[in-house]
């Protein structure tokens, strides 16, 4: 008798190319590099030494890049979204400083997780990535981020895995988060709730909810697969970045500048949903509008 094949997991799987071929990559990686020349160009000729220059030059690219990238997680079918965000992420770079890149690539990981926008659950590799940086960012950043990872085991396909590791890899987020909370006193930290940074937050917040409702279709399809993303999952995803986020930010572990590109990410799905909505509907009216004309120039 044959005996029953075990799951073989393949290494990488939610790795997203910027595949040059499309014209929205295009897009982003000429923005990319005009955002790199030209800010490094900028503090160049104003007398900043040329490391300097080169280095918060790499830094606004690079903020520009992530956030294009986290919209396109949280609004896979409104493409225009990412570039809004691009933008936004472009002012707050300039504005705010460095963003801290390690916290947005966890946010990064865990929304490909959720939403599986390559079609596919995570691989080995990815395991390892995604616990080696939220271990790290508990330990180092904020004894929540344990917690707030938690949400994403419930979409990444555990039930593929021996009992073990069923078990054991959603019991060591709530171990480490009580062993880093422990060990830094349980840190957490509550603007004033009229406070600017608040407010902001909260507008941004209010302002996902119409595209989180939207998604109840999807036109997005998996990079690896071509099968459509699934609605819960990505509203899912969604609603987990705002409340991470806000949970980031609102915690201390992390300032509006240090995840400008993530609220840049949120504020252009907003402002996506809003303007497809007064695209369509002043489509609709313009349709209307000439099917009226048109009776009355039968009649």
């Amino acid at each position: 008798m044959d005996r029953p094949q075990r799951y073989r997991i393949p290494l990488s799987t939610i790795g997203r190319p910027v595949d040059p071929r499309f014209p929205t990559n295009r897009a982003i990686l000429i923005l990319v590099g005009a955002s790199l020349v030209g800010s490094a160009s900028v503090l160049f000729a104003i007398g900043r030494p040329l490391s300097e220059a080169l280095l918060r030059a790499l830094s606004l690219a690079g903020a520009v890049f992530f956030a294009w990238a986290l919209a396109r997680e949280t609004d896979p079918d409104r493409p225009g979204s990412a570039f809004l965000a691009a933008a936004g992420a472009a002012g707050g770079a300039l504005l705010l400083g460095t963003p801290r890149f390690l916290l947005l690539l966890w946010v990064l990981l865990g929304l490909r997780v959720v939403n599986r926008s390559t079609g596919l659950s995570p691989g080995a590799l990815d395991w390892v990535a995604i616990y080696g940086i939220k271990l790290w960012l508990g330990f180092s950043a904020h004894w929540t981020i344990p917690l707030l990872a938690l949400p994403t085991l419930l979409f990444a396909g555990l039930r593929r895995f021996p009992v073990a590791l069923r078990v054991g890899l959603p019991l060591a987020l709530p171990a480490a988060a009580i062993a880093f909370g422990a060990l830094h006193a349980w840190r957490f930290a509550l603007p004033a709730p009229a406070s600017v940074e608040f407010l902001l937050l909260l507008g941004v917040a209010v302002g996902v909810v119409p595209a989180i409702v939207s998604y109840r279709r999807v036109r997005s399809v998996g990079d690896r697969t071509g099968v459509p993303l699934e609605p819960h999952r990505v509203q899912w995803g969604l609603g987990w970045a705002v409340t991470a986020g806000a949970i980031l930010t609102l915690s201390g572990t992390g300032t509006v500048g240090d995840l400008a590109p993530l609220w840049a990410a949120l504020a252009g799905t907003g402002l996506g949903w809003v303007g497809e909505t007064v695209f369509r509907r002043r489509r609709r009216e313009g349709i209307e509008s000439a099917n009226g004309e048109r009776k009355a120039g039968s009649s």
